[in-house]
């Protein structure tokens, strides 16, 4: 560690190129130090996002009009551009502290998903043991230059965000419509796979019987009749929309073969693939 007149303290900064830049977000500074009874930081703002995790002592955070202690365990951000100050609470106690600065496009995002916000840039209680091993497994990969170390760094740097995450609300806690809402999100994103009501209840977390149910009465079809007619709708936008053949466009909307796609096809908009195809040509 280097001393200054502040703290010992030990930085590694990150000049990113452009295959960093391709992602969401990235780091800019890690570090760690141990403060002095004179420690402050601030009044000052930085254009990076920013969290502070707290091993041991107590820090006072001044942010946007308010104030916080925060000790051992608790952790606080900085948003960009914003004003901050903050300085050791009890120069009795030693302050030790590590942070990760970070940006991108996803950064400020990242910051409101794990539950910081303007208001209160603040949370108590969340760096337990397994917090403490992956910022010090993160230290540790960053003093590396190879990408396979950068990779490693990144991957525990999102493991860290994906810990700050709440848990997701349980099925009980949830409306119909968060299920419908699921529901036509996973139909959306994979009906191209040969996935079946069975696969939709599954992910909803509910039973195939009860969530057809509710899915009836929100949309006006069972599920079954909804993702046949998302596949037969979108595979009619490839007919007429691309070079595609009807054996392509049928494997391509999860249908098993052209037979079976063509009978569906025709029941629902009363012509054949083939013919249709004609049509517009004409």
């Amino acid at each position: 560690m280097q001393e200054t007149p502040l703290e010992f303290i030990d930085i590694w900064y990150y000049k990113p190129d452009g295959f960093a830049e391709l992602g969401g977000v990235w780091p800019i500074r890690i570090g760690t130090n141990i403060a002095k009874p004179n420690y402050r930081n601030g009044p000052r703002q930085t254009p990076y996002c920013n969290i502070h995790f707290i091993h041991e002592g107590h820090v006072k955070l001044i942010y946007n009009g308010g104030q916080v202690v925060l000790g051992k365990g608790d952790m606080f951000c900085k948003f960009p551009n914003t004003i901050y100050t903050y300085r050791i609470a009890n120069p009795e106690h030693p302050l030790r502290m590590t942070w990760i600065t970070f940006d991108g496009l996803q950064a400020r995002e990242i910051l409101l998903m794990t539950g910081f916000a303007d208001e209160q840039p603040f949370q108590r209680g969340t760096v337990d043991k397994d917090m403490e091993l992956l910022l010090q497994q993160m230290f540790q990969r960053c003093k590396g230059d190879s990408r396979k170390q950068l990779m490693t760094m990144y991957s525990l740097m999102y493991r860290i965000f994906s810990k700050l995450l709440p848990d997701a609300r349980s099925s009980d806690a949830e409306t119909p419509s968060d299920w419908v809402s699921k529901s036509l999100d996973f139909i959306h994103a994979f009906y191209t796979e040969k996935i079946t009501v069975d696969d939709v209840a599954r992910y909803v977390g509910l039973h195939r019987t009860y969530m057809s149910k509710i899915f009836t009465r929100e949309v006006g079809m069972p599920p079954s009749e909804y993702l046949i007619k998302t596949r037969l709708e979108q595979g009619k936008k490839l007919l007429l929309e691309s070079a595609l053949s009807v054996t392509e466009i049928a494997l391509s909307v999860g249908y098993p073969d052209i037979y079976s796609y063509t009978r569906a096809f025709t029941r629902q908009f009363g012509s054949s693939p083939n013919a249709i195809r004609k049509e517009e040509k004409a």
